[in-house]
This record gives C-alpha cells, sequence and structure tokens, in this order.
C-alpha cells in the first residue's frame, strides 16, 4: 500500500476489510475488466460474509453480471452487493436483487432509533431466495437499524 493508504488505515478511514477486498477487486479485474469501470466504496464483514457497497448507480452493473457475480463468489465467503446511498429503498433493493420492493416505511421509536419495514411483492415461500435474517444483521451492522420485512400476501 502507498503511504497515504497506510495512513488512512491506521487512522480508521478506511479498514482491514476495505483493503483486503480492494486487492482482491483488482486481481479479479484482469479476468473481469468491468471492474476496472466500478468504485468500492466500503467493504464489511458481517457474520462472515462480505458487504460491498459500490459508487451510487453501479451496484445494479454487478448485480445484473452474473459472470461477474460468480467471481465474487470465488471470493471465499458469500457475498452481498449494493451501494452507498442515503435511499435506505436502494441500499435495500441491492441487497435482495432480483426481490421487487413494493413500499419502505420508516418508523423513528422513542429511544431515538429507526426501523424500517420493506414490503416486499408477493408473498413468503419456503423455497424463497434469500436469508432475510442475514439482510436484517446487514442493515443493522452497516446502517443501524432495525429491518422488518413483511409480505403483500401474508400466509394465512
Amino acid at each position: 500500500m502507498c503511504p497515504k493508504c497506510e495512513a488512512r488505515l491506521r487512522s480508521g478511514e478506511i479498514t482491514k476489510t476495505d483493503v483486503d477486498i480492494s486487492f482482491m477487486l483488482s486481481k479479479l479485474a484482469a479476468k473481469n475488466p468491468v471492474l476496472d469501470k466500478l468504485t468500492l466504496k466500503r467493504a464489511y464483514e458481517v457474520d462472515g460474509d462480505y458487504v460491498l457497497l459500490f459508487e451510487q448507480g453501479e451496484a445494479q452493473a454487478v448485480l445484473e453480471n452474473r459472470n461477474l457475480m460468480n467471481e465474487l463468489r470465488g471470493l471465499g465467503k458469500p457475498v452481498w452487493v449494493s451501494e452507498v446511498s442515503s435511499d435506505e429503498r436502494r441500499f435495500i433493493e441491492g441487497l435482495i436483487h432480483p426481490i421487487r420492493i413494493m413500499a419502505i416505511n420508516q418508523v423513528w421509536l422513542p429511544d431515538g432509533s429507526r426501523q424500517i419495514k420493506a414490503i416486499i411483492a408477493g408473498s413468503y415461500t419456503s423455497s424463497f431466495p434469500i436469508d432475510l435474517e442475514k439482510i436484517k444483521k446487514i442493515a443493522s451492522a452497516v446502517k443501524g437499524y432495525d429491518l422488518v420485512f413483511k409480505f403483500e400476501k401474508e400466509r394465512k
């Protein structure tokens, strides 16, 4: 690493996970040139999974590129992709891609914390492709809020 990046790491501006993932992505860029056009803003490790946050508008390019997603899964841990955004809907949609969110509601709790409720189109089935509990943990660790999922068609 260059001295400037070393100083950023020591000061806490970036983390060891940011550095490790950046090195991994730069190696992958040799095989997949799409990565050269993307900007990784932050990388987190949450419960043994990697969470990669790209520049606003870039996560979709990663999520829709099946070859690139397969390459990222080769990093040795499950990988979740989203973007750095103050818009909670965009952040959550990146994590649950390709599932569609119908609505997002925000509730401020008396203790000053907030809870986000995401309403997912359709109904829950036993073969639902995404671990919603993992998404809740990621939202808590990365964004600092409780996330609740509801389905458009609740089970009876």
